[in-house]
């Protein structure tokens, strides 16, 4: 896994890198079906703000003889679908 870590008052805040991975686990019926359908490593494409653009480890996206990557927006706080490591 690819962290940078900022320590503050008593707390530690983790935070994902570009290029790095980070572990997904779903939360809601939504996380939970999307983590099962696309695997928990997903990649760090872009973070921008407060968000973190992921793209899973597999091609499981698509038509079966066309699969692509599958991406999506997970907010790096308090995100309503996952948890992630």
């Amino acid at each position: 896994m690819s962290f940078g870590m900022t320590f503050g008052a008593n707390t530690q805040v983790l935070r994902p890198r570009e290029g790095g991975t980070v572990t997904l686990k779903g939360i809601t019926r939504h996380g939970k079906n999307r983590i099962n359908q696309h695997g928990n490593i997903w990649r760090v494409k872009e973070i921008r703000g407060m968000k973190m653009f992921l793209e899973s480890q597999f091609k499981t996206e698509g038509p079966r003889d066309n699969k692509i990557f599958d991406c999506r927006w997970v907010e790096i706080n308090n995100d309503p679908n996952f948890d992630w490591s």
